[in-house]
């Protein structure tokens, strides 16, 4: 029995040592043997990590009308495999072709270094005082050997034969397409391997069937903004741009990375919290022959949708009008034209929200040329014109909010105001307009005088404010006194940001701290009079304007203007809503109503007798108010006055109010047609044609 059990210990001992053995031989084998082609193996799989951008967030007029949306397009991918440059060289060169059978093109960064047809050196470099330095920077290459005094061709050579290895059987130029498409994908660019963007159907379904000739070629689709009409609404809606490494820096923890678009002005700016999605992230197995597995997935979540107050059938309208009357405007016959009309803005403000209707300024530009590739060289002219402070034809500039203009004699209904609350006024109380008023050694004279040298005769504040007598409001705002002008004109908003979602100017109103700023000389009777004119240092945005005109029109109460209405999630929950924000200042209503009776005979169609009598024919039976401005620039001699129109309608209940400002537009009466067009536009839109309506529209179109 105990040579059995000996037996058994003696057969597991020699079992433990065999298994410790194989064990062993496993290891060894594994490790020492077969460790360099187990090694090999394990690198013939590659994984990658790719970003999958997410959808930017469309933006929607009121009606859910798209202005910024997006579009799905493809680009073509080299992942890096492992590959000989042979191999490498090979596949580059079969898409370039495919590529250019199709019409697309590759991206071609690497001509800002190194040019062909002739081989020169890039922009980028060509008057560099170390090229070989910045060549060696860019492509990580040594280059050694070579100094300041190689060659374009020098420089050729050595990437073609040394760094990228191309074959001899190649001709130069394609070579250089292999060199273009190598530094594509070489150094910081192989974390994002595009070697062109925007490529069409042709050319994936190409690549697609012949893939097993491309290891590691990956069609990737990519989101894009679109824009819809967005020219109409440029200055508003703002435009897109890859991110900048400034923008890395500035925007360092919120995740952004190099492929990303960012808001660069208007709503995609301001709104760019909102309209930013997630990003996702694919991680992706590329084996030793090139073919590509997704092993996980991290999905997008796409940005929110922002809804704009903006009615865009009002947008275009506004836009439109300022197109047709600037022209009309420069031909109309005036001593004071110089016939130099070229740029103005609209605003229309809801009176009973605040909501911003339409936001225009003219000229404007197509946002989509900021989305195109830095090779577009047509789209990079116009992107410089943009900036271009000679050019007056476009502007990427945006006069409805930062454009700052003295008002002219659209000011005068605040100084009735501040007369009547201040109680230094009867506003029917008569006074004789005799063309000018003498202040010392200075005579201030009115058009009226310097036309025929003469005045309106008996006029009450209605008749001031109809007409436009200045001589009346010098002496009024002399009554008034400049503080109480701008304790009133601060009530209304003017001389500061409105605090809409848009980059706006402050403006300045016209007072004795602003004066002692800039001229030692002492305030005077003559600066308070050109003040209460809307001249000297007045200065405000279309945008204080027309929310001071909504102030007028719905009795007192000045809102905060806002262009964003709602914001929607993805999933269609609401972010946020925006509700009206209003101050009610403290005018009394009969003091109100005189403004607003003024208001409304300036724009009576049936009383000759105002600035604007005639503009609105078209708009019979509905009656507005309204105030034109003409305002000198101190440049007469050489441009025309600037012009503008304040109004809202319809006169009796007024739902919206609108500002008009056009540059060297000479009168204010010129621009009354641009509002008019407007609120045609609004009333036609809600409809408000009825009978009597229409047969009085009717028999204007027969006499004319």
């Amino acid at each position: 029995m105990k040579q059995f059990f000996k037996d058994r210990y003696n057969i597991l001992g020699i079992s433990i040592v065999m298994v410790f053995a194989l064990i062993v031989y496993q290891l060894v084998n594994i490790q020492l043997i077969q460790g360099e082609n187990y090694f090999n193996q394990s690198q013939s799989i590659n994984l990658k990590s790719r970003t999958i951008l997410a959808e930017r967030g469309n933006i929607l007029d009121r009606y859910g009308v798209p202005i910024a949306t997006n579009s799905s397009s493809y680009s073509l991918m080299l992942m890096t495999t492992g590959t000989s440059s042979d191999q490498l060289n090979e596949i580059l060169l079969k898409l370039s072709k495919i590529l250019e059978k199709n019409g697309d093109t590759y991206k071609n960064s690497f001509s800002k270094y190194l040019t062909y047809n002739p081989i020169e050196f890039g922009s980028a470099i060509a008057k560099s005082q170390d090229r070989i330095k910045a060549l060696r920077n860019v492509t990580g290459y040594p280059f050694q050997g070579y100094n300041q005094a190689s060659t374009a061709k020098d420089v050729f050579n050595y990437l073609k034969d040394t760094a990228f290895k191309i074959d001899k059987k190649y001709s130069d130029e394609e070579a250089y397409k292999i060199m273009t498409l190598r530094f594509e994908i070489m150094g910081y660019n192989s974390l994002n391997p595009v070697i062109a963007e925007n490529i069409s159907n042709a050319t994936v379904a190409e690549v697609e069937e012949r893939i097993d000739e491309f290891p590691g070629a990956i069609i990737d689709t990519v989101p894009s903004r679109k824009y819809v009409d967005a020219e109409y609404a440029a200055h508003l809606i703002g435009y897109v741009r890859t991110v900048s490494e400034n923008d890395l820096i500035k925007h360092a923890d919120e995740g952004y990375n190099m492929n990303d678009i960012i808001g660069k002005s208007g709503i995609e700016l301001t709104a760019e919290g909102y309209l930013r999605g997630t990003n996702g992230y694919r991680r992706i197995e590329i084996d030793d022959n090139g073919k590509t597995k997704i092993i996980s997935e991290e999905a997008v979540k796409p940005g929110s949708d922002v809804v704009l107050t903006i009615d865009m059938r009002l947008q275009k309208a506004a836009m439109d009008s300022l197109e047709k009357n600037i022209p009309i405007i420069r031909e109309r016959k005036n001593s004071q034209n110089h016939k130099d009309a070229y740029a103005g803005a609209v605003v229309a403000l809801d009176v009973k929200t605040g909501d911003v209707l339409a936001l225009a300024s003219y000229p404007s530009y197509d946002p989509s040329i900021f989305l195109a590739d830095a090779s577009d060289k047509e789209a990079q002219k116009a992107i410089s014109a943009l900036y271009d402070a000679s050019n007056t034809t476009t502007s990427e500039y945006n006069r409805a909010t930062k454009g700052i203009y003295a008002p002219g004699s659209t000011f005068k209904p605040l100084v009735g105001i501040a007369g009547l609350e201040e109680g230094v006024i009867n506003p029917y109380e008569k006074y004789f307009d005799k063309g000018y008023v003498q202040y010392g050694d200075i005579m201030l004279k009115s058009i009226e005088y310097r036309t025929y040298k003469g005045g309106l005769g008996w006029v009450n504040m209605i008749q001031a404010i109809q007409k436009s007598s200045n001589p009346y409001f010098y002496v009024l705002g002399n009554k008034v006194g400049i503080n109480n002008i701008v304790k009133w004109a601060t009530r209304f908003g003017l001389g500061q940001k409105t605090g809409i979602e848009l980059d706006e100017s402050t403006g300045n109103i016209s007072s004795r701290e602003f004066k002692a700023k800039i001229d030692p000389d002492p305030w005077t009777e003559t600066n308070t009079a050109q003040s209460a004119i809307g001249q000297l240092y007045n200065s405000f945005t279309p945008i204080q304007l027309a929310n001071y005109t909504a102030t007028i029109a719905n009795g007192g109460k000045r809102f905060k203007p806002h262009v964003i209405k709602r914001v929607i999630k993805y999933d269609g929950s609401i972010v946020t809503e925006t509700k009206p924000e209003y101050e009610i200042l403290p005018v009394k209503k009969e003091n109100m109503a005189i403004i607003q009776e003024g208001m409304k005979a300036v724009a009576n169609s049936e009383d000759p007798g105002g600035t604007a009598s005639s503009a609105f024919v078209e708009l019979l039976p509905i009656k507005v108010a309204g105030k034109t401005g003409t305002a000198e620039t101190g440049n007469e001699a050489n441009h025309s006055s600037n012009a503008l129109f304040i109004c809202y309608a319809p006169a009796d209940n007024p739902e919206i109010a609108v500002a008009v400002v056009v540059e060297r537009g000479v009168l204010g009466a010129y621009t009354a047609p641009i509002a008019c067009d407007v609120l045609k536009e609004y009333f036609d839109i809600k409809g408000v044609q009825n009978e009597d309506y229409a047969v009085k529209r009717d028999i204007v179109e027969l006499t004319r």
